[in-house]
């Protein structure tokens, strides 16, 4: 199915991107500008930005119930979120040395 007329986008071509852009970073918000410029190319009425959200919307909650995309995200939380702890702890190391 076509979703952008003016650049001739599939759902195919957008979810394509999608993934690429979460394979990239995971926790990234992504918006149909993100897609498009992901496929090389941009928003020229726009007129196909709320299906498109809708598309990119669909597929990364089917992505989440598929487990693959949350598992990520959350070891990317975590290891986030230890490397603060650490950096916290060395600046306390720091300001009483």
């Amino acid at each position: 199915m076509i979703v952008c007329h003016c650049n001739v986008l599939t759902v195919e071509d957008i979810q394509g991107a999608v993934d690429e852009l979460l394979a990239e970073m995971p926790l990234r918000v992504i918006t149909p500008g993100l897609v498009y410029r992901r496929l090389g190319t941009r928003g020229r009425c726009c007129g196909c930005f709320p299906l498109a959200i809708d598309v990119i919307n669909a597929h990364i909650e089917k992505r989440l119930a598929g487990d693959d995309l949350a598992e990520r995200r959350q070891q990317i939380v975590e290891q986030q979120r230890a490397y603060r702890d650490s950096m916290q702890q060395r600046r306390r190391i720091a300001a009483n040395a």
